[in-house]
C-alpha cells in the first residue's frame, strides 16, 4: 500500500504519538477512565500490563480466565468476567486485548476480535488493541492475522482504539508509541497529556524517514522473520528434546511452556522455587506464569529474540541441564 492510499482510509488527525506503548496506554487509561475503574485483560497476559494501568490512572487490572486462551475470550467468558468484576465492587470500564497474543504467541481470528469488541459495545466499555507484534508473525503470508482496523473497516467509533509501537520491530531505544483512534474528544486530552511523554522532534523525524522507505522496510521485516524463526525452532527443538510443552508460536518472540512436570507440588510456592532454582544455578530469567495471572503453576515464558541464536543454544542446554538433573 502506498502513502497516498493509506492516506485515504488513515485521517492523519486520528493519530497520536507517545513515548512507547506504555506511555499511550496510560494516556488512554488515565484520560477515558476514573481512578477505581477496572480493565478486563484475558489471562495470562503481559504482566506490565499492570504498571501502565494502575500507576498513574489507578485503573485496576482484572483478568479474564478462558477455557482455550489459544482462541481467545467468548462473550460467555467475558461476561463471567464482568459479573464477576461487579461482585467484587469494581466498575469495568475497559477490555484490553493483544493480538498476536503475548505471551501465548498465537494470532486470535477475526471472529474472536469482532464478537470481543461487540461484547464491549454492549456493555458500553472502551476497547483497546494492542497490535505491537502485528509485524512478527513468524509467516509472511498465511499467517491469518487481520488488523481491528480492516475487521472493523475502519469504522472505530469513539470506543475502539488501536495501540502500535515501534519497539518490537524497530528497537525500544526510540520510545514512540502510537495510538489510532476516531474519538477526538481523547486525542484533544493527549495532546494536552503529552507535555509529560511527547517524543521528540529528532526522533519524529529519524521515525519518519525510517518508514517512509518502503524498499528498505520490506528487506528488514523478511530478515526479522528469517531470523525469528531461526531462534524459535532453537528454542522449541530443545524444549522437544526435555519433552516439555509449550504453546505453538505464530507470532511474537517467545514461546509459553509447561514447566509443571518438574514442580514436586502444583502450587505458586514451588513455581517460585522453580524461577529461583533457574536464576541461581543457570542464572536463566523466565516469565513465571504468576506474573502474568495465569492459574496453573508452572507455566513460564521463554523470550528468545533478545539475545543472539549462539547465547540463545547455551541457554537451552542450561535449561536442559536443570531438567535433566
Amino acid at each position: 500500500v502506498s502513502l497516498e492510499q493509506a492516506l485515504q482510509s488513515i485521517n492523519p488527525a486520528h493519530i497520536g504519538i507517545g513515548s512507547g506503548a506504555a506511555g499511550i496506554l496510560n494516556g488512554l487509561f488515565y484520560l477515558l477512565g476514573d481512578e477505581g475503574d477496572c480493565c478486563l485483560i484475558p489471562a495470562p497476559y503481559y504482566a506490565a500490563f499492570e504498571n501502565d494501568m494502575s500507576v498513574v490512572a489507578g485503573i485496576v487490572p482484572f483478568a479474564v480466565h478462558m477455557t482455550n486462551p489459544t482462541y481467545g475470550p467468548t462473550p460467555q467468558e467475558l461476561d463471567l468476567a464482568y459479573i464477576e468484576a461487579k461482585s467484587q465492587g469494581l466498575n469495568p470500564r475497559f477490555l484490553l486485548i493483544t493480538n498476536p497474543n503475548n505471551p501465548l504467541g498465537v494470532i486470535y481470528n477475526k471472529t474472536t476480535m469482532l464478537n470481543a469488541v461487540t461484547w464491549a459495545r454492549k456493555r458500553h466499555l472502551h476497547t483497546i488493541v494492542d497490535e505491537i507484534y502485528a509485524l512478527a508473525t513468524h509467516q509472511k503470508y498465511g499467517h491469518g492475522f487481520e488488523s481491528i482496523l480492516k475487521t472493523l473497516n475502519n469504522q472505530l467509533g469513539t470506543d475502539v482504539h488501536f495501540v502500535w509501537s515501534l519497539s518490537k520491530d524497530f528497537g525500544s531505544g526510540l520510545r514512540v508509541g502510537i495510538v489510532y483512534s476516531q474519538n477526538e474528544t481523547f486525542l484533544d486530552g493527549l495532546a494536552n497529556l503529552n507535555i509529560f511523554g511527547s517524543v521528540s522532534n529528532p526522533i519524529q523525524m529519524v521515525v519518519s524517514e525510517l518508514l517512509t522507505d518502503d524498499a528498505f522496510i520490506d528487506l528488514y521485516l523478511d530478515e526479522c522473520r528469517v531470523r525469528l524463526l531461526r531462534s524459535y525452532h532453537i528454542c522449541t527443538q530443545k524444549l522437544e528434546e526435555m519433552v516439555l510443552p509449550y504453546v505453538p508460536a505464530s507470532a511474537g518472540q517467545f514461546v509459553y511452556v509447561d514447566f509443571s512436570s518438574l514442580l514436586p507440588k502444583k502450587t505458586m510456592e514451588w513455581e517460585q522455587r522453580l524461577s529461583q532454582l533457574l536464576i541461581d544455578h543457570a542464572r536463566l530469567i523466565l516469565t513465571p506464569g504468576e506474573s502474568q495471572r495465569e492459574r496453573m503453576p508452572g507455566m513460564y515464558r521463554i523470550c528468545f529474540a533478545w539475545i543472539t541464536p549462539e547465547v540463545l543454544e547455551i541457554g537451552m542446554e542450561r535449561l536442559s541441564r536443570i531438567v535433566a538433573k
